[in-house]
């Protein structure tokens, strides 16, 4: 770069990577050279309260050293699949799984509750909510994100999230503009389209965004998809998506980022160049992307490079520099991390209480008495989208289940599960009362489905079985004859926790379900 006003400049574009919970040198030399206006933590940097909040804190102090103004630092935490926070913190239930407890309050308390416990270790911006409207049931990297499958449920769950977060001092994020939720190809995968005309975007996809900015929102997140109707790029790199439509039509003046342009859609297509070129141009205010230190160096050094040959006028990168001090003024940001509080015992019990309400039963459920002899067959899913992380939750069921029903027993199947753990689970039939039976994205899964039903064939004729479907409402009616189906809405700890709280009678499975079921995923 040729100059330290354009280095400056062309930083506050940016959002900052690093990998592990550590910045170390490396990192701290990589971060000199961006100069960025935030960083972004996903779960590898955070590996307890104590840890994210000294963390928080030197960014914040070598930002203030290298005369930059205060960080935004952000993560991902919408609760249920996508969540970034270890077991220190209470991580709350999907929004899907917020919705069906029917109570906009809880969803308001969930935001409020996440956005506390994000601003006490110093994290200041909130990646959520998502406001994609669960359309296409096969759309595995929205799914339970979403509040549902209507407009009404997605812009009423958005509104509360966004009250909840900005009562707690962090900065929410609506994504992804202007929707992700009709599509069935994951865009860290692919790069999909949705060929809907402008009108239907208008009346549905839009509709929660628009409400959003009426209520002030301050920060859209743009989606990697190609909306033919607007343009031939994908609406990140597209000035009719968020200029036109976002900007103009919608009135929003706030912050854009865009989603990780580490992703498949745009990566493999555009590239590093290219690909901040058209974003800039197209009305992106700060660009993010999982990607290494290098490639982040070789990203903002072609941004300035496009600014000094004007390919991208200097107005440009000044607009977006001007609304993200606006946003860092509007909600108060500062270089210092104050104290870190003691965690507040209640939040963990107002979040049971909600991922209890949010239970759905389908069928005739009848609580299970803690002197049952039943065994919980529970298949594993690690993920379903790069947007999650990797976590096995078969430990969570089992230590549930032991503490529950002193009789019982849990038998967990790997993903693709050996013959020896089909045998330990068709050997765990003898001599049970009940049969539970736990999947996870089984409707993705074929074999998972055909595995279950061969393995629930094994039990003595007449025993129950109860279909406990953990990670979405899509598995139900896929196990053949049962006699009740528990939907979950995603796996969280605290969610399962709430369903056996639920098998024991220790609470009533009251949700309703946010979205529709029909064909093979319906009781």
């Amino acid at each position: 770069m040729k100059n330290a006003d354009t280095r400056a400049l062309v930083g506050q574009s940016m959002m900052f990577r690093f990998e592990g919970p550590v910045l170390t040198d490396e990192a701290k030399r990589a971060f000199g050279r961006v100069l960025p206006a935030g960083v972004l933590f996903f779960a590898d940097n955070i590996t307890s309260r104590a840890q994210v909040h000294a963390l928080c804190g030197e960014l914040q102090a070598e930002a203030r050293r290298l005369g930059l103004p205060p960080l935004l630092i952000a993560v991902d935490q919408e609760g249920g699949l996508v969540s970034r926070l270890p077991v220190d913190f209470v991580t709350v239930p999907s929004a899907m799984a917020q919705s069906a407890t029917g109570d906009p309050a809880d969803i308001e308390a969930c935001a409020r509750i996440t956005g506390e416990q994000l601003l006490e270790v110093g994290i200041n911006l909130d990646y959520a909510p998502t406001l994609d409207i669960n359309i296409h049931p096969e759309n595995s990297v929205i799914r339970t994100r979403s509040f549902g499958d209507t407009v009404e449920r997605v812009t009423a769950g958005g509104l509360a999230t966004i009250r909840g977060l900005t009562a707690a001092g962090v900065i929410p994020t609506v994504k992804h503009f202007p929707g992700h939720g009709d599509t069935h190809v994951d865009s860290h995968l692919g790069l999909p389209t949705i060929a809907h005309g402008l009108e239907r975007l208008r009346a549905v996809e839009l509709a929660p965004f628009r409400a959003a900015i009426a209520a002030g929102v301050p920060a859209v997140m743009s989606a990697h998809i190609v909306f033919p109707a607007l343009d031939e790029h994908p609406a990140t790199l597209s000035n009719r998506v968020l200029t036109g439509l976002l900007r103009e039509e919608l009135g929003f003046e706030g912050v854009v980022f865009t989603d990780s342009l580490s992703m498949d859609a745009i990566a493999t297509r555009y590239g590093v160049g290219d690909g901040s070129d058209r974003a800039k141009l197209a009305g992106v205010d700060v660009l993010e992307s999982n990607e290494s230190l290098a490639d982040q160096i070789d990203r903002v050094e072609a941004m300035a490079a496009a600014l000094e040959d004007g390919r991208v006028p200097r107005a440009v990168f000044a607009g977006s520099a001007g609304r993200v001090a606006e946003l860092r003024e509007r909600f108060h940001l500062c270089h210092d991390v104050p104290p870190l509080a003691e965690a507040v015992p209640e939040r963990a019990t107002r979040v049971r209480d909600i991922a209890r309400r949010s239970i759905t039963a389908l069928g005739a459920f009848t609580p299970i008495a803690g002197a049952t002899r039943l065994v919980v067959v529970d298949f594993q899913r690690y993920r379903s989208s790069e947007a999650e992380d990797p976590v096995h939750r078969a430990q969570v069921m089992r230590e549930a289940i032991g503490a529950a029903f002193p009789r019982g027993a849990a038998v967990a199947l790997s993903h693709e599960p050996r013959e020896d753990e089909v045998r330990r689970a068709t050997a765990a039939m003898r001599d049970v009362e009940v049969v539970v039976v736990v999947t996870r994205d089984a409707c993705d899964l074929p074999a998972q489905a055909a595995l279950a039903r061969r393995i629930i064939g094994t039990r003595s004729a007449g025993t129950p079985v109860i279909h406990v479907a953990a990670r979405g409402p899509y598995d139900a009616g896929l196990l053949g004859e049962v006699s009740a189906t528990l939907l979950c809405y995603g796996d969280p700890a605290v969610s399962l926790l709430a369903v056996v709280d639920v098998l024991a009678g220790r609470a009533r499975a009251g949700g309703t379900l946010p979205v529709a079921l029909s064909g093979a995923g319906a009781d």
